[in-house]
């Protein structure tokens, strides 16, 4: 009597097989509670705490992460209700899930006749599967394997009403599938993965298709609605796009080069990552040509169980293969295409289990431990690869965490992820990230020491390692780097560094020395910051305002160091020279920023350049978003100006002051500005107007009435239009402020408006 017999008569076998099925699930995926966040997930988390504060919320297209899939969404969002936004806790739900999908996937495969020792190991294959790790490491991607768990359950109930003909079992097919595709779109290739089981079991095909067709129906219509709720700029949205931008050529030879590499991927990734995830090799779109050769020769064997999940494999991979700009969205810098290769993994699964039990009966003499050694091979080759895929999922975590701006928690996930596997993530752009974002911070020297070893031709690492040393106080040491350093000031077309004694490293023509330029205004910026945050010394101020200072040297137009700098010296108490950098900002940026913008008023206004201050405050306020403390500081200088602290200011000053002050609800003040204004230039129609304008906002209506009477009268109506006054009441309607007696002056002469 066999183990697996022996085990069906005391009932033991599916308890037995749950729980190896979960210990080798947490021996494998354990070590996923230490991941981070990834892809969209801080998007997920923070659409969880708006429907938790507002439930209505759920079905809002402002959503962070609309995904155009509810019952996801609604999963996500229990989970959140249980388990707060913590990532360890949504980890392990998204591994739970995975585990009931491959132990579904295990009893749906036993039902339809794979037999029970090939069904069991096909599950515990897919629960291991290295190709489809993505699922399994992105929160945002639980979608996944909730969607196959509710589809797997779809056909055991299809299964189920074939054999007992209750229409409980139909209905809970219906419902199961239709929820499933709510889950996730790609889960509507259910419906013809029936049709084709129902012709594969021998059964008619009109009855078939009579007993199909209402679920056809309701998915179109599911389909439908979560097409129009999907986002153009997702994936999802961009796939149902369907190539619109491109010939139907260009559209059929992307696709199938696509499932060419999907293919190819479900072989050389399944239990095992021999090549980088994150490229595509040319010689992997034969291999793929081969995986479907064999799919297409098991598809011809009807009736048996393979052909059903060769039919699986090839239907589910159907609808990612119209996915837009697949070279962009698809060959990721971290890894590839592994989330889409999800379902189509289960059917693989299965496939691989079959030809372990064929080799196995073929074999006469023991056959029975070469399947075992060769299962076990498997296993250990799926740990240690997966162990590998976490690495490339720290790595991407850490690029997700930089480019949203939090770089601390970024470079320790790529430090992590060097650690873990560096052999199965891009590593030279890992060691780039954590020196370029890194330098300033403990321990990054050393890192860079590193990437040198490892790649001592790297043109970045070696004017990084420049720039490192141009900053120590070793002054023999810093006066080396920097002599070279200016090489790239030169203008040569053609620059040559040391990267290690003996060697040189050579950038050619002006657009490859500009670039490098620009690295190194970005590395000095970085390590400023890096300096100037934490535990701030005087020491490391300084240091922080060297390093600003050489980054404006490569780069002058880099507008967020002069904002940096400006404020590094204020904070050293070197407030003349912040006042110098705004100015220098301003002079050669036209767009700076409000800060930059009011500190540099300061700057000229020493100077005795009041006009130019008054134009600086103006642009600082012009959008209307300035902070309060922003406002109040130009309103401040605007006081000196009025009263002449500063010297002469021309009409038009007086005037943009006015404005400002009326929009920042100063009229009191702005009264003074326009009153000035008409004693330097009695002509000026402006003045006149907000004159009027600032009198009604105080409630001086018949004075204002009075002004504004005698300027259409001197400018005509035409003119006093053009110098804003039409514009200036309505305004005041809007801000609700003498509302009455504004659209009175405005029925009085300009009726049309």
């Amino acid at each position: 009597m066999s183990i697996l017999s022996f085990l069906q008569e005391r009932h033991l076998l599916w308890p037995g097989y749950i729980l190896v099925m979960c210990l080798l699930s947490a021996i494998c995926f354990g070590s996923v509670k230490d991941l981070l966040l990834d892809g969209h997930d801080l998007e997920t988390f923070q659409d969880n705490v708006a429907i938790g504060e507002d439930f209505s919320f759920f079905f809002s297209a402002e959503k962070k992460q609309p995904t155009g899939r509810p019952v996801a969404d609604l999963v996500k969002y229990i989970a959140y209700e249980i388990g707060g936004n913590d990532p360890g806790f949504f980890h392990l739900l998204v591994v739970a899930a995975h585990t009931l999908a491959a132990l579904l996937l295990t009893s749906l495969s036993w039902r339809l006749g794979m037999g029970l020792r090939l069904s069991l190991a096909g599950g515990l294959l897919f629960l291991v599967n290295v190709a489809h790790y993505q699922p399994l490491h992105h929160i945002s991607a639980l979608d996944y394997p909730v969607a196959l768990a509710l589809g797997l359950g779809s056909v055991d109930c299809y299964l189920r009403y074939i054999c007992t003909q209750r229409w409980r079992w139909l209905l809970g097919f219906y419902l199961a599938s239709v929820v499933s595709m709510a889950t996730h779109a790609a889960m509507a290739f259910l419906w013809p993965f029936c049709l084709y089981l129902s012709w594969n079991l021998g059964h008619d095909t009109r009855t078939t298709i009579r007993l199909l067709l209402p679920l056809l129906v309701l998915m179109i219509s599911a389909l439908a609605l979560i097409v129009a709720m999907t986002p153009a700029e997702t994936n999802a949205g961009q796939a149902f796009g369907l190539y619109r931008d491109r010939g139907a050529t260009d559209h059929l030879s992307g696709m199938g080069t696509v499932l060419l590499w999907f293919a190819s991927r479900l072989m050389t990734t399944a239990h095992w990552l021999p090549l980088p995830v994150y490229k595509l090799q040319p010689w992997e779109l034969y291999v793929g040509a081969g995986v479907l050769a064999g799919l297409g020769v098991l598809v011809c064997q009807k009736g048996s169980p393979r052909s059903l999940w060769s039919v699986w494999v090839l239907l589910s991979l159907l609808p990612f293969l119209p996915v837009k700009d697949i070279e962009r969205l698809l060959v990721h810098p971290a890894g590839g295409p592994s989330r889409y290769l999800y379902l189509a993994t289960a059917g693989t699964s299965l496939l691989l289990a079959w030809g372990m039990e064929a080799a196995r009966s073929r074999i006469r003499s023991g056959g029975r431990y070469l399947y075992a050694a060769v299962l076990t091979g498997i296993l250990l080759s799926s740990y240690f690869s997966l162990k590998q895929a976490e690495a490339i999922s720290l790595y991407s975590s850490g690029r997700n965490y930089i480019a949203k701006g939090d770089s601390e928690t970024g470079v320790e996930q790529l430090k992590r992820a060097i650690d873990q596997g560096g052999g199965a993530i891009d590593l030279e752009d890992a060691y780039e990230r954590i020196c370029y974002m890194g330098m300033g911070r403990e321990g990054t020297e050393g890192i860079l020491d590193e990437a040198l070893a490892v790649f001592p031709t790297s043109p970045q690492f070696a004017i990084y390692k420049l720039a490192l040393d141009s900053m120590k106080p070793d002054s023999v040491l810093s006066s080396r780097a920097r002599e070279q350093l200016e090489a790239f000031k030169s203008g040569d077309p053609l620059v040559s560094v040391a990267s290690r004694p003996g060697k040189r490293i050579v950038f050619r023509d002006r657009a490859v020395i500009e670039g490098a330029k620009r690295q190194m205004a970005g590395f000095y910026h970085n390590t400023g910051q890096n300096l100037g945050t934490g535990l701030v010394t005087l020491e490391n101020l300084e240091r922080a305002i060297l390093a600003y200072r050489r980054a404006l040297e490569f780069d002058p137009d880099r507008m967020v160091t002069y904002e940096t700098l400006a404020t590094a010296l204020a904070h050293a108490g070197r407030s003349a020279e912040a006042v110098e950098v705004a100015v220098q900002a301003v002079e050669r940026i036209p767009d700076a920023p409000r800060g930059l913008l009011i500190t540099a008023s300061f700057g000229v206004l020493a100077s005795g350049r009041a006009e130019e201050a008054v134009a600086l405050c103006h642009r600082a306020l012009k959008d209307g978003s300035a902070t309060g403390v922003q406002a109040e500081t130009v309103f401040r200088i605007y006081g000196g100006i009025l009263k002449g602290d500063y010297g002469e200011v021309s009409s038009s000053a007086c005037t943009r002051m006015g404005r400002d002050l009326l929009d920042g609800g100063r009229a009191e003040e702005a009264v003074r500005a326009f009153r000035q204004a008409l004693a330097k230039d009695a002509e000026s129609s402006r003045a006149h107007f907000g004159l009027g304008l600032a009198l009604l906002s105080q409630g001086q209506v018949e004075e204002a009435e009075g002004l504004y009477a005698e300027g259409v009268a001197r400018f005509g109506s035409v003119a006093a239009k053009g110098s804003g006054a039409v514009e200036g009441l309505r305004r005041l309607i809007a801000r609700g402020i003498q509302v009455e007696a504004a659209r009175g002056i405005l029925a009085s002469h300009w009726p049309e408006e």
